[in-house]
């Protein structure tokens, strides 16, 4: 604030009047531009609140007040000298002071996001580097590839475990969806290591969109809380994998077949028969689950209801009501589906819990207490999973639809989906 008011405060009556009209001006600009990102880049499929806007346009005044003081403006004095009009110290001064200012901006917007908790979050979302290295090859064979009855009570872990688990980055290929993701990322725990590890369930966490694989590790504390569970259990953990189903940051396959990508087909064929070939990893569909936030919610609750055969618990943390492109539903279903809205309702999940029934399904939903609309979608969807038959549970944390509303949620989250994965 203190910066601002050294930005904005001058003697000038040219000065303040100029400050107004670029207050308007970036107030309009800021209406705009939110508005395209959603009604012409198709970047979210919903509006963006009004507190982001107030932001966007509040950075924007500030640069304008900021740069046109530091420019090197000229007047000519009574004498005919040119003359700088604003000294070299204030110009100085107003660079700092618009940095401060753009800094706290920043701050505010990105609170709203949750997309950087930390400082270092944001550094590290530029120089993430993880181990490509792929994961060593599974030592059981497929056919005997079942998670030993009450392993979290007769597993011992060995002299010279890790007091960690591992994440790398691996490519899941498309082979049959033909669909060309990012790496994706995985997480093994501290018994995957041992000589004769155990067969583990299996837990697919898909990130929000905008956002990656990575999202995850960036903008929660998931490793860290595989880790203590790791810690508590003599190293056992499911193995998670984090695939990526959209392909860029801005892309939205809306994690289904259409005419845009075979995004389900990678998710269901592709994705589990890396993760049965490539891992140590249950094939008991009882002991998979599959997650997310915003978007991958979205995805999550497709993947239940279109594939109960292989995911039996999910966690649906701020979903969407439906699968969405933007605000306008008949255009998302125009872009993906060439108008066929037949086609696109029969894949949604709230068209799939109406038609039938899933006594083997169990799933935790979670919204943020100020998210008005994604606490609604919860609702309407808790509804319907339950009359399906679902087996479901719901939780309230503080906050808007932001990943901190993620952070917050994941303990819960993860007991809720452990216990029914076979790690009480």
């Amino acid at each position: 604030m203190l910066a601002l008011l050294f930005l904005l405060v001058r003697r000038s009556l040219c000065w303040w009047l100029f400050a107004l009209a670029s207050a308007v001006v970036a107030a309009a600009v800021s209406v705009f531009a939110c508005w395209a990102v959603i009604h012409v880049l198709y970047i979210w499929p919903e509006d963006l609140p009004t507190t982001v806007q107030i932001n966007v346009a509040l950075l924007l005044w500030i640069l304008a007040l900021g740069c046109t003081t530091a420019l090197v403006r000229l007047r000519r004095s009574r004498d005919g000298a040119v003359q700088p009009s604003v000294s070299l110290r204030r110009r100085t001064l107003a660079v700092v002071a618009m940095v401060v200012a753009l800094t706290t901006v920043g701050l505010r917007i990105n609170a709203d996001f949750g997309e950087f908790p930390t400082v270092r979050s944001l550094f590290s979302s530029q120089t993430m580097n993880l181990s490509t290295v792929a994961p060593p090859a599974p030592k059981h064979e497929p056919d005997s590839r079942f998670m030993a009855a009450g392993v979290s009570a007769h597993w011992h872990a060995p002299v010279g475990l890790p007091a960690t688990g591992t994440v790398r980055s691996v490519p899941i290929a498309g082979t049959v969806s033909g669909f060309h993701a990012r790496n994706a990322v995985v997480y093994l725990p501290p018994a995957y290591s041992a000589v004769n590890r155990p067969v583990l369930p299996v837990l697919v966490l898909v990130s929000g969109q905008p956002g990656s694989p990575e999202s995850w590790l960036r903008s929660t504390d998931l490793v860290g809380q595989l880790d203590s569970f790791a810690a508590a259990h003599n190293g056992l953990a499911p193995v998670v994998v984090m695939p990526d189903p959209n392909g860029s940051d801005q892309a939205n396959t809306m994690c289904m077949d259409s005419s845009m990508a075979r995004a389900d087909t990678y998710m269901s064929k592709d994705v589990p028969h890396w993760i049965k070939t490539h891992l140590d990893a249950d094939t008991n569909p009882a002991h998979w689950a599959v997650g997310g936030f915003s978007y991958g919610g979205t995805c999550a609750m497709q993947m239940v209801t279109r594939h109960p055969g292989i995911y039996r618990t999910f966690l649906a943390i701020s979903p969407e009501r439906e699968p969405a492109l933007a605000v306008n539903r008949s255009l998302t279903i125009e872009r993906a589906f060439h108008g066929d809205a037949a086609a696109f309702d029969a894949l949604v999940p709230l068209t799939l819990l109406a038609k039938n029934k899933y006594p083997d399904i169990s799933g935790w939903f979670a919204s943020g207490s100020q998210d008005a609309t994604y606490s609604a979608n919860v609702k309407v969807l808790q509804v319907a999973a339950n009359k399906a038959g679902m087996s479901t549970q719901k939780s309230v944390f503080p906050g808007g639809h932001s990943w901190a509303v993620a952070s917050a949620a994941l303990p819960q989250g993860l007991a809720y989906v452990f216990a029914r994965i076979g790690l009480p």
